[in-house]
């Protein structure tokens, strides 16, 4: 029963990954084509290279924002401990 509940966790990832990298790409091929139809070559070419490089823009700040947090959580667990020492340090000194 896990196995089926963890599968189909793995399946929703991939495709809703699939699907959102797949619009932001889409989203910079129309652009291009619309640039394109506009006579800017050099224009279409820019949103055509920015579509497919949208995703790996999306997937680096979707990890900036989850290593931000980690830290974050990471200062919130160990921030006590270490006033609590500096406290005692200062009482001994």
């Amino acid at each position: 029963m896990l196995n089926l509940f963890l599968s189909a966790g793995v399946a929703y990832l991939i495709g809703s990954g699939t699907v959102a990298s797949a619009a932001v790409v889409g989203h910079g091929l129309v652009r291009a084509a619309r640039a394109a139809l506009d006579g800017d070559g050099h224009g279409a070419a820019i949103e055509a290279l920015g579509g497919l490089a949208a995703p790996t823009a999306l997937a680096y700040g979707a990890l900036a924002g989850l290593c931000g947090e980690v830290v974050n959580a990471a200062n919130d667990l160990v921030a006590p401990p270490l006033d609590q020492i500096d406290q005692e340090l200062a009482r001994a000194a």
